[in-house]
């Protein structure tokens, strides 16, 4: 009898635990595959408008899809994620996981998603500058392609190789008449190409091998033919609204114009392209087009503009130079701090797993304690409450670290870039403006000791003028950067100051108010608060359409508020409390980095009020 109940106590045993177990690798059963598609949909969304949540969402798709074994999902989320980092120019994590990609797809015989891959990878050896590896993808992509017939993809891979032919020259070494066959190959790809758009009718592709053409025949010193293409690609993209082919079809038409020597029409549209580039925000590579116009300038021996422009040239160039070492710098400190705290979530996080395994193995051992009596249940009970509120306690502190982490990098960036502009500002005013004005002072001396033409005369007094107009603009430019009168007399003197050069430079009338003691407060809020009503007020000046604008400041023992008040269009504050209201995230940003608050009263046409509050 007693050998009976053992055994039945062991079978009961067995039993309880396999089932706990069981349950236990059901918690995370397949879910709806929705929730996959939902996943990658708004990874593809954002693709175009933010890399980073694109990325996000890619990773989380990809790590649900791996944990339930979607090879389908597995593949189309590596895809997007390699795409990412071949747009950060991070070429061997981009193959890596393009190629894991390739893997599935070839296991599950999908060709045209094997085909879209192996074009993705030629896109990659394509920017690595290895001809041709990616000439070999291309080729197997365009194989399949037109195994299928499918037209757009044939299209889109000639295009592709038009173009890996026209940059060749960057990849290898190739004599003068190399280059120029290269030059005649890629023309015959474009052509191909559009041949196929035109057989599907896709404008759009059509335009983009107009563009093609016209920069091909423009290497090939035939800009007459080159201006027939390029405008009928302009004239595609302003129907279209595509402001980047537009901007890229007047930087390939001035330098079509510049050979053809019609300076005039060139330099018209080399500014057209620094107009759009600067209103729609293109700025990357805007330099260049700096450079081209002053090549031009030199060309029709306008000699002023084109050491103008060159110097613009120069000036952005070093500044591009400068800020990517700045960023180098905080993304390394910014990911040491980020590994650091994803090191201490992660150990938190696989407490809290072992916790929960805990939970279901004292669940069995209850359930089988219970058949021989139920005398330690409360006390049991009691227990997994309390571990239940450990649990939830981590969470919290997981929660808390995240959003601290969160805080720390912002506060880094926003410090870094108030370092980098004292440092510049510091360098323009003592060391370019100490230069200048040893120029300057050279060359009164030189003319008080020098006799001159009445016409010497004159060119030498332009020339000091000119000295003068560059010294006053570099110290504006200084001032604009870290104004003085902020470090030295504080917050107030500085405000009052901004908003009185502001009015006599535009038609708004901007008053400034204070109220209050004034004493100064830590460098960190004061720069801060000067940063975001700068903010504030230019987007006023730049977008309310409003007559008068008051700025005022409050100043108590404790606690510092400041308000700017408008009487123009207004906007709409639950589209900004949604998200939409981009303008403002930075203005945000600094606010919650300084542990303040901020409260938006609007309607349209009714004005703006944003008041401002910090605790000192």
């Amino acid at each position: 009898m007693v050998m009976n109940i053992k055994y039945f106590f062991y079978q009961a045993s067995l039993i309880l635990f396999i089932s706990t177990f069981f349950c236990y690798s059901q918690k995370n059963a397949i879910p709806d595959t929705v929730l996959l598609n939902n996943l990658i949909s708004e990874s593809r969304r954002n693709y175009y408008l933010n890399q980073d949540s694109s990325y996000y969402y890619a990773d989380k798709a990809l790590k649900l899809s791996s944990k339930l074994s979607y090879p389908k999902y597995i593949s189309i989320a590596n895809h997007i994620i390699g795409r990412y980092y071949e747009n950060k120019e991070d070429f061997g994590k981009a193959t890596n996981y393009i190629l894991t990609a390739l893997k599935i797809e070839e296991q599950r015989k999908d060709e045209k998603r094997i085909a879209d891959l192996y074009g993705e990878l030629g896109n990659i050896y394509s920017f690595m500058e290895k001809f041709p590896i990616a000439m070999q993808y291309y080729q197997n992509a365009l194989s399949i392609y037109q195994k299928r017939k499918y037209t757009t993809g044939i299209a889109n891979l000639l295009n592709q190789i038009g173009l890996l032919h026209l940059s060749r020259e960057y990849c290898e070494t190739r004599t003068k008449e190399q280059t120029t066959n290269d030059i005649k190959t890629a023309r015959s790809y474009f052509e191909k190409s559009k041949e196929q758009y035109e057989n599907i009718r896709n404008d759009e592709g059509i335009a983009i091998c107009n563009e093609n053409l016209g920069l091909c025949y423009s290497k090939l010193k035939q800009p007459e033919i080159a201006l027939r293409f390029l405008l009928n690609a302009l004239n595609y993209y302003r129907k279209t609204g595509n402001w980047s082919g537009i901007i890229a079809a007047y930087d390939n038409l001035g330098s079509a114009y510049n050979l053809l020597k019609q300076y005039n029409k060139s330099i018209e549209y080399f500014k057209q392209c620094i107009h759009e580039s600067q209103q729609r925000n293109f700025t990357s590579g805007i330099q260049f087009i700096y450079e081209r116009l002053a090549q031009v300038y030199d060309n029709a021996h306008d000699y002023k503009n084109a050491r103008d422009y060159y110097v613009k040239y120069m000036i952005v160039r070093d500044s591009i130079y400068n800020a990517e070492k700045s960023k180098q710098v905080f993304e390394l400190e910014e990911k040491y701090r980020s590994e650091k705290k994803e090191k201490e979530i992660l150990a938190l996080t696989l407490e809290e797993k072992n916790r929960g395994l805990y939970i279901y193995i004292l669940s069995s051992i209850i359930i089988l304690l219970s058949l021989a009596g139920f005398f330690l249940v409360l006390r049991t009970r009691s227990k997994r409450l309390i571990a239940e509120q450990a649990i939830e306690l981590k969470e919290q502190k997981i929660k808390e670290m995240e959003k601290e982490r969160l805080l720390l990098a912002t506060q880094s960036v926003l410090e870094g870039e108030e370092a980098e502009r004292q440092r510049m500002a510091r360098d323009l005013h003592d060391g370019l403006g100490g230069l200048l004005s040893g120029v300057k002072l050279s060359l009164n001396n030189m003319k008080g000791n020098t006799i001159l033409s009445n016409e010497s005369v004159n060119d030498f007094d332009h020339a000091l003028g000119l000295l003068d107009s560059s010294i006053n603009e570099l110290r504006r430019v200084a001032h604009n950067m870290m104004p003085e009168v902020l470090v030295h007399l504080g917050l107030k003197d500085a405000l009052s100051d901004f908003c009185e050069n502001l009015n006599e430079s535009n038609s708004m009338n901007i008053r400034f108010q204070f109220i209050g003691q004034f004493e100064r407060v830590e460098q960190k809020l004061e720069i801060g608060t000067y940063r975001i009503l700068q903010e504030l007020i230019n987007n006023a000046i730049k977008h309310s359409e409003a007559g008068e604008l008051i700025v005022q400041m409050i100043q108590e023992p404790n606690r510092l508020c400041l308000i700017v008040v408008d009487d123009g269009k207004g906007f709409d504050v639950n589209s900004v409390n949604q998200g939409k209201g981009i303008g403002l995230s930075s203005v945000k940003s600094r606010i919650e980095s300084l542990n303040g608050r901020i409260d938006i009263y609007s309607e349209p046409g009714k004005g703006t009020e944003f008041i401002i509050e910090f605790d000192i």
